[in-house]
């Protein structure tokens, strides 16, 4: 059986915005397709919000238009206007008096244009991409032209549309830049506006007010005696228009109609070729009386149809892909190179796209939905599947995966469940093999737990069953993109400029500073802020389980523990990272978070000329935190008397600054507290300033306020000698 036709070629004329001069484009390159290269063409006029304007263009009395098409009132041929110059117009209805055809319609008129004409030049000026009329056009285009003109607010509008087009995987080389109005101003040039767009320009169509006196008297420019720049530059874009490669428009109206089963079965689509001549698949005329449905915009971005079918494309694409990786020679090692991964991505992407392009029958309603395929399918296969696009949300902070279908999210300091999952377990496992493997870590039965870092420093934990008995559990602090500052800070009212000033001296005078809070409440984040006043001249240590810190000195050691290898030896813990650094000179040490047997020589090293030192440790306030300080210090096996570890403390630790998440997801420095010596065998405190909260507000923001307290510190004389105003 003979390969369907792949023609008419269809050109289709866009635009960003109103007022660019599209619709007189669209005419003038139908015109000179006629004129000067001798092609049949048909002008359709799908501007349904503001129609008319071809009909204007060229001074036409309208024979009928397309609403009476798509209702199934007329055929095409019956509603067509002839020009003098041969083109045939397909006019729009009075402007918003008809919703704009469905996709399976659109299809339905193309076949009928085809038939007539094999050059079809469609005007629409529909801004967004999410629209499913617009989609389906872009699908069925060879060519798409993008008119610009040279201003500020166009180009923006511009940048969005091709961003959009880019991540519906639209293929690039059908999407032509068309600069209109060139020349018009000096301040922006054809190669300003293509470094911008970061797109060549395929055809600047110069600026002359010519052109605005053959709209006003309804004759093309092209079609005028004589010839000028502006004829001459739209004529050699109707030639480049007909040297571009013709898109299987019988292919691509097939998988429209599957994507839209809308249609009721007494009018299913008849398969194959209509064997009309235009390689286009038949489409039946909507039963008597029908309006047509309204298109759905703006599509949520998820499947709609069945998880099984999906899952069976998503195994059969895979296989797929990994033979034409192999093709490629493209290695394991090679894919999963962190180095590599935004050129592996995009090899993928056009990979997984050239597979999907061939499947004909894909059940997915939208080109938006088959870009979530496409990228769904190349997250599972280079990437970290569905918590790809969590990962690159900036507004989450933390992602919590309990098993593989349930996944939840941080934003706002509030939790909330996402759609997104794991195929099955075999799946999430893949992905949290794929972010310890590169660390020499490992997760299985024999090693349930682990902590871990993604490339970019985010935090992991994963706990993987017998002990998690719902499935894998995988929990990712994620690194923040902006490394916070002091003045964030006090942006986000996390305390007051006189806090801020006394946590500056602390660290500027050199006093040990300890840092209190539970579990996502900012510990880490104080802890980077505060690391900014140590001057760069100084030799800083930092030492973590799993490395998160961000100092922006040079001078920087970073340790990090290591677990135990297979044999159950090898692990280097936290408390040896903390000896060891006593011997590598340090000006500073910054322990991450003290959980051990280290609290004492942490202490130690305090006590021994090591002072200006940072660190962090859980407790829910500075008393706790000097209670955990004693439990941990006792964990380190040496018997010392609760005296004596209390006296360490008291001449170690300055001060304790206490950090809390509250109820509506705020975090806030609550208290600042002076460790003042000794009293018997009682460790004195003073809080020097608090956050005291008074209430909640209808809309569950708290409500409260910062106190200071009018008390002179025991260590201000360190302030003084490091030349700091108290």
């Amino acid at each position: 059986m003979a390969a369907p036709l792949a023609g008419p070629r269809l050109t289709l004329v866009f635009g960003a915005r109103g007022g660019l001069g599209r619709s007189v484009i669209a005419a003038n390159v139908a015109v000179a397709m006629v004129r000067r290269f001798k092609q049949a063409t048909a002008l359709w006029d799908l501007d349904w919000l503001s129609g008319g304007q071809l009909a204007s263009a060229l001074d036409l009395d309208a024979a009928g238009n397309w609403a009476e098409v798509v209702g199934g009132g007329r055929q095409a041929a019956q509603v067509l206007s002839p020009h003098s110059s041969g083109v045939r117009l397909l006019a729009a209805p009075p402007a918003g008096s008809s919703p704009p055809p469905t996709p399976r319609q659109v299809v339905r008129v193309v076949a009928e244009l085809a038939k007539l004409s094999p050059q079809i030049v469609v005007d629409t000026s529909f801004p967004h991409l999410q629209h499913e009329t617009i989609l389906a056009l872009f699908d069925l285009a060879s060519t798409v032209l993008l008119v610009i003109t040279p201003d500020i607010p166009t180009l923006g509008a511009t940048r969005v549309l091709l961003e959009q087009a880019q991540n519906q995987h639209y293929p690039p080389d059908r999407l032509q830049i068309v600069l209109n109005r060139a020349g018009v101003t000096d301040d922006l040039h054809a190669t300003d506006l293509e470094e911008h767009l970061e797109r060549p320009i395929l055809a600047s169509i110069p600026y002359h007010p010519s052109v605005a006196a053959s709209v006003n008297r309804g004759v093309p420019i092209v079609a005028a005696a004589g010839s000028g720049p502006v004829a001459n530059a739209v004529a050699q874009l109707a030639q480049k228009l007909l040297g571009f490669p013709l898109v299987n428009v019988a292919q691509a109206g097939q998988s429209i109609l599957a994507r839209f089963p809308e249609v009721p079965a007494a009018a299913a689509v008849s398969p194959g070729p209509s064997g009309d001549g235009s390689g286009l698949p038949a489409s039946p005329v909507p039963p008597s009386g029908a309006t047509g449905p309204q298109v759905t915009s703006l599509v949520p971005i998820a499947y709609a149809t069945d998880g099984e079918k999906i899952a069976q494309i998503k195994q059969a694409v895979h296989k797929e892909l990994v033979e034409e990786l192999k093709r490629q020679n493209l290695t394991l090692e090679r894919l999963l190179d962190p180095a590599a991964k935004k050129e592996i991505r995009q090899t993928v992407l056009k990979a997984v796209i050239a597979i999907v392009d061939d499947m004909a029958d894909l059940p997915l309603p939208n080109r938006e939905q088959r870009a979530k395929l496409v990228n769904d399918i190349a997250d599972e296969a280079i990437g970290y599947g569905p918590l790809e696009r969590l990962l690159a949300d900036p507004q989450i902070t933390e992602i919590m995966v309990n098993g593989p279908r349930q996944i939840y999210v941080e934003r706002a300091g509030r939790l909330a469940a996402v759609p997104d999952r794991f195929t099955d377990e075999t799946q999430l496992r893949v992905v949290i093999d794929r972010i310890v493997a590169p660390l020499g870590r490992r997760v299985d039965e024999s090693s349930p737990m682990c902590d871990a870092r993604l490339p970019d420093g985010s935090r992991v934990n994963v706990i993987v069953p017998p002990l998690a008995l719902k499935g894998s559990t995988l929990t990712i602090r994620k690194f923040p993109l902006t490394r916070f500052k002091m003045e964030d800070l006090l942006g986000f009212g996390s305390l007051t400029p006189e806090m801020a000033t006394f946590l500056r001296h602390c660290v500027m005078a050199r006093l040990n500073v300890f840092i209190s809070g539970g579990t996502g409440s900012g510990k880490t984040t104080l802890l980077n802020v505060l690391s900014q006043f140590i001057p760069g001249d100084e030799r800083i240590v930092t030492i973590e389980d799993s490395a998160e810190l961000q100092l922006s000195q040079d001078h920087v050691i970073t340790l990090e523990s290591r677990p135990p290898n297979l044999e159950g030896t090898g692990a280097v813990v936290i408390r040896d990272l903390v000896r060891n650094s006593l011997r590598m000179r340090p000006d500073r040490i910054v322990v991450g978070e003290v959980r051990g047997g280290e609290a004492l020589d942490m202490l130690q090293a305090m006590n021994t000329g090591h002072d200006g030192s940072l660190c962090t440790g859980h407790a829910n306030t500075p008393r706790d935190a000097i209670a955990r300080l004693e439990t941990m210090v006792l964990m380190a096996g040496m018997e010392l008397p609760v005296r004596a570890i209390r006296e360490q403390i008291a001449s170690a630790i300055n001060v304790v600054v206490q950090v809390s998440r509250l109820r509506d997801g705020s975090r806030k420095v609550t208290k600042i507290t002076e460790i003042s010596g000794m009293e018997g065998d009682v460790i004195t405190m003073q809080d020097l300033f608090s956050y005291e909260q008074t209430g909640v507000d209808p809309e569950g923001r708290v409500l409260g306020a910062f106190r200071q307290a009018n008390l002179r510190p025991q260590f201000a004389e360190a302030f003084e000698r490091a030349g700091l105003k108290v």
